[in-house]
């Protein structure tokens, strides 16, 4: 127990009034009516830089340029993406230009007109850019459909009319040089379907064919009376999405969720397919492609999976059926293919990865193939998630579609890529001495242990469970490891509702999975009390869904029974509870833009305030909560950073254009930094909040003096010192009675602490 002195304040208590006696106002300012909240501490965000540049290509084509030189086509995916085009031989191929398409964030679809012209369909702006091979001039062409943001599923007619779909609306849309956009809306009338995700034209009927996401659908389309009807199938559709569609001699080629469905284009229904390794008749076969080849031979080219290898394989249009050939892809999936004439017959190249700009060559008469390597440019990614290592020496970045994975060394500045984890919702570090990362890794739902100090091997990553295949769940929005156990909280795949808590047990491996926790809800935040576990919902279904109707709630769980044991809505009307967060056995969340305190024995809320000019962030994945040592409490709200006062959790917004939260060692706040004229974030930043004089200040619920607690209320008295700081050093210097009253005056004068709470002090203090 500290002694009341009574002696003058101490060297430290001095120290202390010097350094705030800027903040306060001279004694004699009349007292407010209540106490007044200083403000949090200000500080500097330095933008470092961007730390990753990946290589994705989703999908590629190939084309002639006017001097007859066989090119490939591959527009990276990344921030200001372009379009790459390269020499294709057998051989070492030469870089002959990368042409900007000024805002895109990638082009995930391509196509090739008659006329040698390249068509792209971006991110995120939805536009359609065009290269032409003779002017070298790359063109922005506009957005086909107002209000659309993803281009989808390019494919060209012999005239040159250009037809792909869109998001998130699934328009079909056209494109003619004469003629400009055509927009022949949505081929059915049904709010769940937001992806218009592939088209193909039939020129034997004038007719076009789309496939949808997230209800896969085919429909076939006449442009001449602009109507659509569905297509027949033999068998349900299994997933989410028809990824692709091909035309050859009357048969239509669907991927659908890497499955191959194959239907009679004038029929407009299903037709069976035959497997020629065990000549049983399928419907649905496993495929790993983008596309096929044009027919050669009365055969069409693309990959299927042997194992875990990619391997060519062809599809024979006269007998509807499918041979796999002894030839591997080792570079994994075919994703765009060229026939070209070398010596006295043609030869097939394809694009082979999406990763390593990979490309694969066959030779049908000799019946051999080979490897081939394209020199495309990677391009600045968009950054996912920042995550440093214990003591701060280390940072991990992990990139947004793409996943691949970066490590800083923040002595040296040196940037090392690391084994590619693939694109994390969220990641932790774990409890181990060594740095051990715990992440949950999109589109498969995989949770992950890895440890960067080891060598990448078949168990480092070590893959804990692939949560798709057993539970429909993709995005692990939430991953916290506590007590010895795995969790992630989780949303489902496209177009399906009902999320999951995730708990791996870390001993025996032992993998347990609670779906729909709150019905129909996704899962988005996980806090830890005690023995006690806290989830917060999002009324989120999986992508390409609308929420439901409702709010958000938040839950105590058992792990033991896996049953919701409480519920509440802490926020009325509230879409998601995206963050969650323990500060002196209470609840801190973060329900859209609005912070809220809430006491888990009375089970209510203290306080909720809405931040100021945040708009409807209404997104699972768009919020997180720190306290830092500062005693603040800080938010990462939609693309802002806000520093709260946790006793009353009011604040000041403390940069803009920033994304994600992480505490280093150093007390700088790590985040992601949106650079001007970007659509996602490529840039690390560091946020260091201003000194105070209080390094750590004392943040509990109420004053304590001399190891009683008071009824009085303690917090920020000036900006990083609160009341129990203040009142502690006058104990520790030992002062009288009358140094102590006017240290607390000073306080009074400041309007942030009362007349009547400066005498209950100084009585206590006798």
């Amino acid at each position: 127990m500290r002694a009341r002195g009574r002696t003058l304040l101490t060297v430290l208590l001095l120290s202390l009034v010097v350094v705030i006696a800027g903040q306060v106002p001279a004694v004699g300012t009349p007292e407010s009516k209540a106490a007044s909240t200083p403000p949090p501490p200000a500080g500097e965000l330095r933008d470092l830089g961007a730390t990753i540049s990946s290589l994705t290509v989703v999908e590629g084509a190939y084309g002639k340029l006017p001097d007859g030189t066989f090119v490939a086509y591959a527009p990276v995916m990344g921030e200001n993406a372009e379009l790459n085009v390269t020499t294709s031989v057998n051989g070492t191929n030469t870089v002959l230009g990368h042409y900007p398409m000024p805002g895109a964030s990638g082009g995930p679809t391509i196509a090739v007109g008659p006329d040698g012209v390249v068509y792209v369909g971006t991110y995120y702006q939805g536009h359609l850019y065009a290269w032409n091979p003779a002017t070298k001039e790359m063109s922005d062409l506009g957005q086909p459909v107002a209000g659309e943001t993803y281009l989808f599923g390019l494919s060209v007619a012999p005239d040159g009319t250009v037809f792909g779909g869109t998001y998130p609306n699934a328009h079909v849309f056209s494109y003619h040089p004469d003629r400009g956009f055509t927009d022949y809306g949505k081929p059915v009338d049904n709010d769940e379907i937001k992806y218009l995700k592939s088209t193909v034209y039939d020129p034997d009927q004038n007719a076009l064919f789309v496939g949808t996401q997230p209800i896969p659908k085919l429909f076939k389309l006449d442009l001449a009376s602009k109507t659509f009807t569905e297509s027949q199938v033999s068998a349900p559709f299994p997933g989410a999405s028809v990824i692709d569609l091909d035309y050859a001699q009357g048969r239509v080629l669907a991927n659908v969720n890497n499955t191959l469905r194959v239907f009679d284009s004038v029929a407009n229904r299903e037709v069976d397919v035959t497997d020629a390794s065990t000549g049983q008749v399928a419907v649905g076969l496993p495929m790993v492609a983008r596309g096929v080849s044009e027919p050669r031979d009365g055969k069409v080219y693309f990959s299927r999976l042997v194992g875990t290898v990619s391997h060519l394989s062809y599809y024979d249009l006269a007998t509807d059926t499918v041979t796999t050939t002894r030839h591997p892809s080792s570079r994994g999936a075919l994703i765009g293919y060229g026939w070209t004439t070398e010596g006295d017959h043609e030869v097939l190249y394809s694009l082979a990865g999406n990763y390593s700009g990979g490309g694969f060559r066959y030779d049908p008469v000799s019946d051999t193939a080979g490897t081939l390597q394209y020199p495309f440019r990677p391009a600045p990614a968009g950054l996912q998630h920042v995550l440093p290592n214990a003591d701060g020496s280390e940072i991990f970045f992990d990139a947004f579609l793409n996943g691949s994975t970066s490590k800083l060394d923040v002595e040296s500045g040196v940037l090392t890529p690391v084994t590619r984890l693939g694109q994390a919702e969220d990641w932790t570090l774990g409890p181990e001495e060594e740095t051990t990362i715990y992440a949950g890794v999109y589109p498969n739902g995989t949770l992950i242990r890895y440890r960067p100090d080891q060598p990448a091997g078949p168990d480092n990553p070590k893959t804990f469970a692939t949560l798709k295949t057993s539970d429909a769940q993709i995005r692990p929005l939430d991953v916290q490891v506590h007590d010895g156990v795995l969790y992630a909280a989780t949303a489902p795949d496209y177009g399906l509702r009902g999320g999951a808590i995730a708990a791996v047990d870390l001993t025996s491996n032992e993998v347990k999975v609670t779906r729909n926790v709150v019905q129909d809800h996704t899962m988005a935040s996980l806090a830890f009390l005690g023995d006690k576990i806290f989830a917060g919902s999002s009324t989120e279904g999986g992508t390409g869904t609308d929420p439901i109707e409702g709010t958000a709630k938040l839950v105590e769980w058992d792990p033991a029974t896996r049953q919701v044991v409480r519920t509440a809505e802490p926020v009325a009307d509230a879409e998601s509870i995206n963050a969650l967060t323990v500060h002196n056995g209470r609840l801190y969340g973060l329900a859209d833009s609005t912070v809220f305190e809430f006491d888990p024995v009375a089970w209510k809320v203290i306080r909720k305030v809405a931040l100021d000019g945040v708009g409807a962030v209404r997104a699972a994945s768009r919020g997180e909560l720190i306290f830092h040592p500062n005693g603040y409490l800080y938010a990462s709200v939609g693309e802002s950073n806000f520093a709260l006062d946790p006793f009353t959790l009011t604040g000041e917004r403390q940069t803009e254009k920033t994304y994600r939260l992480e505490l280093s060692a150093d007390r700088d706040l790590l985040m992601l930094v949106w650079p001007e004229g970007f659509e996602n974030p490529i840039h690390y930043g560091r946020f260091t909040p201003a000194a105070t004089p209080c390094e750590t200040p004392d943040t509990r619920d109420k004053l304590t003096i001399g190891g009683v607690q008071t009824p009085l209320r303690n917090r920020f008295v000036i900006t990083g010192c609160t009341l129990q700081d203040v009142v502690d050093k006058i104990i520790d210097g030992g002062s009288s009675g009358s140094a102590a009253a006017r240290e607390l005056d000073r306080y009074v004068a400041a309007g942030t602490l009362t007349a009547r709470e400066r005498g209950d002090i100084l009585r206590a203090l006798r």
